[in-house]
């Protein structure tokens, strides 16, 4: 707790290793600006808010006479944008939280508090306030020096990750990276194969008991087919499980083993990962265990429509595994672009999966908090259209928008009435390769249940109402919106459970070692920045860290050997876990198959029994 006394002395107090800031209130006092806006700064990170100046009065030599601090979101939005269809999204709810400060005797006083806000706050988010965000000196020169050197973006921000213990523990996102270094990176992979592989599963299992993965080997104890899922994708799927992509025209390793992702859409609209396997065959029996298991990892909860291509054993596997299928007509193959790269080893492939994936979660992370903390400008007077901006995710209510813009195009009307059934025709027009086709929808719409129905099916592929049932709505003066269509999967209002849970892939390397090695650099990388203003200070610190280094050199304590057995095995086997052989796509020439910047797999020998063995982490 940080507590400030009469005399304006500090005191801090460390409870659980962190540092409590305590309410503002009346009466307390700072020795300086800097101090004050410390304090305010850590006591709204603390409560999940941003903070900014207001306002403020200065003596004649720069010092504050008074100034007002207040939380980030106060004052009113301002847009300039004359384009009503793209306003600028607005931070701004004329919040009333702010402190004023005056200076009196020799410090500044705090002489009025407001510490109420009008809307909800995340203290899991703050980290991503404006004022919250900073790229330190010692952060700015290892960027510099890992540039130099050829050292991708992506990389070095994995390693500040890494460092840090986690996204979370940064004060800046790779964005703000990028601003300093605006160069395109990827991340630093490591290699392995099978037994890798499997030691990496067994190892997540340790790490997370809600990680799910099952390998599938032949007699010989070859790996034929593999499936994983941590614990965040398990639980993504019940709150978005209900329709579910599958599409191999994905990718592949160096094996030629084709990749099989289970793909989903958030509340944001972006796909996520519900699951995903690397299989050795493309025929029926193939995707029937790759279906059963994913059944079983998902406690045996079957979507209610998979969309796939039209490969016939795929189709027949889904059907045979109880589940209904959806032609799809195009790839999803961009989830991956940039993260995964050409004749890969198995566990390169599987790091590189996991590197996309927590560039998944971080962005989701960032998603939630614009959808929190920013409100998007209605376009239109219609009650409706602010219905949605209330409730939906930013990402969301701009489709919707695009719904509203068109109703204005439309021209609906009455075709006939059936007692509470009204029929009408909506006239609209479409661009069809620069040239406007005039196109006529059928709305039906139940007065009395203010329920409708209508031909373009808008609401059943994406989710939101199109502009021909706004239309209908306008003209009935419908002023709320029935239950039956705001889709919860879309709202920004509901907490969702799966977002506490962290992902498999954000755990650090929890061996203590390493963690102390991680706090020595922090602090080596702060007393380099005080240390280099002059050479004085650097030969003066360089001597005492020779002094000291020679001292814990000579009485360091006895080493610990940590030995590993090379043969990686399996909890369920003691049998090594051979890798696979490199195998040709069924049907298809690889060079047909969907690559992002990948492989070109070479024909080579032919595929192993898909019968044997089963290992099972879950």
């Amino acid at each position: 707790m940080h507590d400030v006394d009469q005399s304006g002395s500090t005191n801090t107090m460390h409870i659980d290793g962190a540092d409590i800031v305590e309410e503002l209130k009346f009466g307390m006092m700072f020795k300086s600006e800097e101090e004050l806006i410390s304090y305010y700064k850590q006591y709204g990170q603390q409560c999940g808010f941003g903070i900014m100046t207001q306002r403020s009065h200065r003596f004649e030599d720069g010092s504050i006479r008074y100034v007002t601090l207040g939380c980030a979101r106060g004052g009113k939005a301002r847009n300039r944008k004359t384009n009503v269809a793209r306003l600028r999204p607005t931070s701004k709810t004329e919040c009333k939280a702010r402190i004023n400060v005056m200076f009196e005797n020799g410090v500044l006083k705090v002489s009025s508090v407001n510490n109420s806000h009008n809307r909800g706050l995340s203290p899991q988010k703050s980290r991503f306030f404006h004022c919250n965000k900073k790229v330190s000196e010692s952060v700015k020169r290892v960027l510099d020096i890992n540039d130099q050197a050829g050292i991708r973006m992506d990389k070095s921000f994995a390693s500040l990750v890494q460092e840090a213990g986690g996204f979370e523990k940064l004060s800046f996102i790779e964005k703000d990276c990028r601003n300093y270094i605006d160069k395109a990176r990827h991340l630093r992979l490591g290699k392995g194969d099978a037994g890798a592989l499997s030691e990496y599963f067994t190892q997540m299992q340790y790490k997370n008991d809600g990680f799910f993965s099952l390998m599938d080997m032949d007699d010989e104890g070859r790996l034929g087919n593999v499936f994983w899922a941590d614990a965040r994708s398990r639980a993504d799927y019940k709150y978005f499980g209900d329709v579910v992509i599958f599409d191999m025209t994905y990718l592949t390793n160096r094996y030629g083993m084709p990749f099989a992702p289970f793909v989903g859409v958030n509340h944001h609209g972006p796909s996520i990962l519900l699951g995903v396997g690397l299989i050795f065959s493309e025929d029926t029996e193939t995707f029937i265990w790759l279906f059963q298991t994913w059944l079983t990892c998902m406690e045996g909860e079957a979507p209610k429509a998979i969309i796939t291509t039209q490969d016939k054993a795929m189709k027949n596997a889904i059907s045979l595994a109880g589940m209904s299928t959806t032609q799809r007509s195009e790839s999803m193959n961009s989830f991956f672009d940039g993260y995964v790269h050409a004749k890969t080893s198995l566990k390169e492939f599987v790091d590189q999966f996991d590197n996309a994936l927590r560039k998944k979660i971080e962005s989701e992370s960032e998603a939630d908090f614009q959808s929190f903390n920013v409100t998007i400008p209605v376009v239109s007077p219609s009650p409706l259209e602010k219905i949605f901006q209330g409730i939906y995710t930013c990402n969301k209510f701009r489709e919707v928008q695009k719904e509203v813009i068109g109703m204005l195009a439309t021209l609906p009307t009455l075709y006939r009435k059936d007692g509470i059934i009204t029929t009408y025709h909506v006239e609209d027009e479409v661009d069809v390769d620069d040239f406007i086709k005039e196109v006529t929808h059928t709305v039906y719409f139940n007065e009395a249940e203010c329920e409708v129905k209508y031909s373009c099916a808008l609401f059943e592929m994406r989710g939101i109402l199109c502009k021909h049932v706004l239309s209908i709505m306008r003209v009935n003066k419908v002023r709320s919106i029935p239950e039956k269509y705001i889709l919860d999967r879309w709202r920004k209002d509901i907490k969702r459970t799966y977002t506490l849970i962290r992902s498999s892939y954000d755990l650090v390397d929890q061996r203590p070692e390493v963690s102390r090695y991680s706090r020595i650099i922090k602090k080596c990388y702060e007393v380099a920045t005080n240390t280099s203003s002059c050479d004085e200070h650097t030969e003066d610190m360089l001597a005492k860290l020779d002094v000291i280094n020679l001292d814990y050199r000579t009485n360091k304590p006895p080493s610990k050997v940590v030995t590993t057995n090379a043969n990686t095995t399996t909890d369920a086997s003691s049998k090594k876990v051979l890798s696979p052989n490199v195998l040709q796509g069924k049907g298809r020439l690889p060079s047909l198959r969907k690559k992002s910047m990948i492989e070109k797999v070479k024909p080579t020998t032919k595929k192993a029994s898909q019968k044997g063995k089963h290992i099972q982490v879950n």
